[in-house]
């Protein structure tokens, strides 16, 4: 991922899906004075890195910033404690610098994707997914509630209050799962209508599962879309800590309070 970021081109390029995310090709080589083979270049050692993820929508190939990996970085090398203080300071910058905060920027978009490959069969991603035994440990501490059938409701509750409620659309495991997203835990999200979450895993080697999470349908929800962008990089870091190496990335307890 160093090396990738080492390239001027390729922070440029990630700058673009930043400032607006779900490009296609086309699209990002408008912004630069160079061939379309030059660009395809960066972009494939971006996805490599796991910086830019793709998912298709209808015939066109979208490109999606991924924060998970960076989110992987801060966790290991920033104190849980100073992470706030250093957002803080970096959304402080951004809005003296280009007058908008760093959320603002980052919810243009109808459409996020995220993206990350986890060391487990896609049985194990998927019981994680679907089973309180897992969620408690990195999904902000909330058990989930359903019985994972088209038309069944969903429910996520941190100890006696709701998170999320929501109806299960498509349940195909350990493949998909599509449900819509109806966020209840602070009054400001809980005013946006509700938005649609797709859960896909594809097998990526031997033992090695891809998980794509596509959350969409939420163009009147920028509460939603702000929270989101920035909750799920840490719920699928915790996921993937949880399943390669059979314990919680932080202690679940004082996120539960």
């Amino acid at each position: 991922m160093f090396r990738a970021l080492a390239d001027p081109t390729r922070r440029a390029i990630l700058d673009r899906l930043f400032e607006r995310d779900g490009q296609s090709l086309g699209e990002i080589e408008r912004s630069f004075e160079m061939s379309r083979f030059g660009v395809m270049k960066h972009l494939r050692v971006l996805e490599e890195a796991g910086l830019v993820t793709t998912h298709r929508v209808g015939r066109s190939k979208l490109h999606y910033l991924n924060a998970v990996p960076i989110q992987e970085l801060q966790f290991r090398w920033i104190h849980k404690f100073a992470a706030g203080a250093t957002a803080a300071l970096l959304g402080l910058r951004a809005e003296v610098e280009k007058g908008a905060t760093m959320s603002a920027m980052a919810v243009e978009t109808p459409t996020q994707v995220f993206a990350i490959f986890i060391r487990a069969p896609r049985e194990h991603v998927w019981q994680a997914l679907t089973e309180s035994d897992y969620t408690l440990k990195y999904y902000y501490a909330s058990t989930v509630e359903s019985d994972w059938q088209p038309g069944s409701s969903l429910l996520y509750k941190i100890g006696d209050d709701t998170a999320i409620v929501g109806e299960v659309i498509e349940a195909t495991p350990p493949e998909k799962l599509v449900t819509t997203f109806d966020a209840q835990w602070d009054e400001a999200i809980r005013a946006d209508p509700a938005s649609r979450i797709t859960w896909i895993l594809e097998e990526a080697g031997p033992g090695v599962s891809k998980l794509t999470v596509v959350h969409d349908n939420y163009e009147r929800s920028a509460a939603t879309a702000e929270q989101v962008a920035g909750g799920m990089p840490y719920i699928l870091s915790g996921l993937k800590t949880l399943l390669e190496l059979g314990r919680p990335m932080l202690d679940p307890e004082p996120l539960a309070r």
